[in-house]
């Protein structure tokens, strides 16, 4: 357990008050850095957790806002009545102050920059206090959002740099976030599209999985269906896709990880391809390599 021992006191003096449960019966992964960039906090997070719980926070940790970067595998989100899903290159703008439950789906990287809750709320007309917000993806100060979080996961925080280059740094994300904090849709089309994606990983398994078959589980037309993706950037099917070699990247890792690795026909069976050479054909055009390819990269 000294790794999850490790976890847990890099995650209370980085992040605050979060518990860590891991898997009965999986080795345990857990891995962050936090990097310092003239006062703008930027930690880098890897874990196969089951569960991490935010509790109600002290008024010692509860002074930020974080906002996160899904770099790779799929992060699940409960708070009060909602779920929502955080798939790789989306981002979410969370009040550290709010009590929330975290599922990883296998293992998953993250990284998170740690905004000055006043300040955000001082320059957001409309802020997301007690809120797990994710932020639009099809706005063109959301894409640079993105390219900027991807640029400073990249950035050495031991570069040459000055205050005022945190300080830029703090009010450039800020100011990007803003439009989507002023946007923010809680209707009932936000709720369907939910439902969809639950449906959706539910359902993963099974090979005759369709937006036909997401339709007629959840009583709507396709076309509706259709619709509620419409400001992804991506269709349903190919919503569907992503999950399934994620799903089959997990597995992988988890396998080998025991010394028990899986085959690539394996995998395929488990997530609902045909055969391994569906499977390679579909996990190319995700991930740009083979199965094996990939597998190989991350030993």
């Amino acid at each position: 357990m000294l790794d999850l021992d490790r976890w847990e006191h890099s995650v209370h003096s980085i992040c605050g008050n979060f518990d860590t449960q891991p898997h009965r019966n999986i080795p345990f992964i857990g891995n962050m850095r936090l990097d310092n960039h003239n006062g703008l906090g930027v930690a880098h997070i890897e874990t196969n957790a089951e569960k991490i719980i935010r509790s109600k926070s002290t008024c010692q940790d509860d002074k930020h806002y974080f906002v996160i970067l899904q770099k790779k595998g799929t992060m699940g989100f409960s708070w009060s009545d909602n779920k929502d899903l955080l798939l790789p290159g989306e981002i979410a703008l969370i009040d550290s102050s709010l009590p929330y439950d975290m599922h990883p789906q296998g293992l998953i990287q993250q990284m998170s920059v740690h905004l000055p809750k006043a300040y955000v709320d001082s320059l957001c007309s409309t802020h997301a206090q007690h809120r797990i917000t994710k932020i639009a993806q099809n706005r063109s100060s959301s894409q640079m959002l993105l390219t900027m979080l991807r640029q400073l996961a990249n950035t050495d925080d031991q570069t040459p740099s000055f205050q005022e280059d945190g300080e830029a740094l703090q009010y450039a994300i800020s100011a990007l976030i803003k439009p989507s904090l002023e946007h923010t849709n809680n209707d009932s089309t936000s709720s369907m599209k939910e439902r969809a994606k639950q449906h959706i990983l539910r359902l993963l398994t099974e090979e005759s999985l369709s937006p036909d078959h997401i339709a007629k589980a959840m009583n709507m037309s396709k076309r509706s269906l259709y619709r509620l993706f419409s400001e992804e950037n991506f269709s349903i099917a190919q919503f569907i896709l992503q999950m399934r070699i994620e799903k089959c990247c997990e597995d992988m890792l988890t396998a080998d990880a025991m010394k028990q690795p899986l085959s690539i026909t394996e995998v395929a069976y488990r997530w609902g391809f045909s055969d391994a050479s569906q499977l390679s054909r579909a996990f190319k055009r995700v991930k740009g390599m083979s199965p094996s390819q990939w597998r190989h990269s991350q030993s």
